[in-house]
């Protein structure tokens, strides 16, 4: 029996490389695994660069940088119509020389123009979601706002699932969705995950104690909140370290707001950010709001103590003074005391640590998932 080929879809702002958009390429590992043959379609560079060294099938697509079309440029919308008819049959050529069987699409535009196209050849179409549905659904009952929206909400009809990261997601995603719309009855809560890799990195050694950040740097990841929180603490500990690994439109405002703290590193985008994990000793994630936070997943893989905000699908990962410390976002103050109650209370992070570990593996092991929830979906059956 030959293997299904599923094309994986995904593409982003190139800055952007989070659990989104390593997402695709741990589904083809798995996938690969499970005697199925994945080719990922992106235009991302890091993205295409990260499958191909982990032996992913790629295909270079195609992607419009601009994906702002409300307000004032919703005139323009004859033009993006024009631009996925364009992408529809580039679609479908793509499909009809891979030979696809499976088509799993994760970004907007290619939600329209590449469900179009796996219909035509009978595809099986599942969509996730990374957390845009609840920006793309906006304002789409008000009929003269959003047609870009309106279209994409008109395709889900031929999705055969959509998958959305967390039940705080499906929940903001359905307050724009009338109560007797069909495609609510598409819509299920799949939790993102990762594959277990702890062998592979060595543990933490010396005596310096390391906080980590792994996040886009932008404004509402509460960069500026842990900086500020870190530097407070530096008066009583001022050997400790805050790593900082990312990239981001905002990266010249955090560099200038750490500049006077040599122990403040902002290493930029890093291939492996999961090396700088393992080694450090307790794992930040103050944003503003989060539709999931794979990183999370990641820090509690390696066992680490977490302090994270309690915003969106954060609370489904994170259970308050069990699997982690929660804070209010935004709240310098609450912050440091988290961080500082950590860095003084060794047992407590190793309680914390064990917990998560305990958890990573009981509900965020990805190989279990995808076996379990996509797969299935593939198939045509429910588990």
């Amino acid at each position: 029996m030959s293997k299904k080929h599923v094309i994986i879809i995904r593409n982003a702002k190139s800055y952007d490389f989070g659990g989104g958009e390593r997402f695709p390429v741990f589904l083809g590992e798995v996938l690969q695994k499970n005697d199925f043959y994945p080719i990922l379609v992106t235009r991302h560079p890091r993205l295409l660069a990260f499958a191909n060294s982990r032996s992913i099938k790629t295909v270079k697509g195609w992607w419009w940088p601009n994906q702002s079309w409300n307000g004032p440029r919703a005139v323009l919308f004859p033009v993006y119509f024009v631009w996925q008819i364009a992408l529809f049959f580039w679609y479908l050529q793509l499909f009809a020389r891979v030979k696809s069987d499976i088509i799993h699409i994760q970004s907007k535009d290619d939600f329209i123009a590449a469900t179009w196209a796996g219909r035509v050849f009978g595809n099986k179409v599942i969509w996730t979601d990374h957390a845009d549905l609840k920006h793309i659904w906006k304002n789409i009952g008000i009929w003269y706002k959003n047609p870009v929206g309106k279209l994409v909400h008109w395709s889900a009809q031929f999705a055969d699932t959509i998958t959305v990261i967390s039940n705080s997601e499906l929940s903001l995603i359905s307050a724009n969705l009338n109560e007797s719309d069909p495609i609510r009855n598409k819509m299920k809560v799949i939790y993102n995950g990762v594959t277990d890799v702890v062998a592979n990195y060595s543990a933490k050694t010396g005596k310096d104690f390391t906080y980590c950040v792994v996040s886009r740097l932008v404004t509402d990841k509460g960069i500026s909140e842990v900086i500020e929180a870190f530097n407070r603490l530096a008066n009583e500990y001022p050997d400790d370290r805050l790593l900082i690994i990312g990239d981001g439109p905002e990266a010249k405002k955090f560099e200038t707001l750490a500049k006077n703290n040599p122990n403040i590193k902002l290493l930029g985008y890093q291939k492996d950010p999961l090396k700088y994990v393992a080694k450090s000793d307790v794992f930040v994630h103050p944003a503003y709001h989060e539709g999931f936070g794979i990183s999370l997943i990641e820090a509690s893989m390696f066992s680490k103590p977490i302090v994270a905000t309690a915003v969106g699908g954060i609370v489904e990962i994170i259970t308050d003074h069990k699997t982690g410390l929660l804070v209010k976002e935004k709240d310098v103050n609450s912050l440091q005391d988290a961080m500082k109650l950590l860095r003084d209370n060794e047992a407590l992070r190793n309680k914390l640590g064990k917990a998560a570990r305990n958890q990573y593996e009981t509900k965020f092991q990805f190989d279990q998932i995808v076996k379990e929830k996509f797969i299935p979906l593939y198939k045509g059956y429910k588990k």
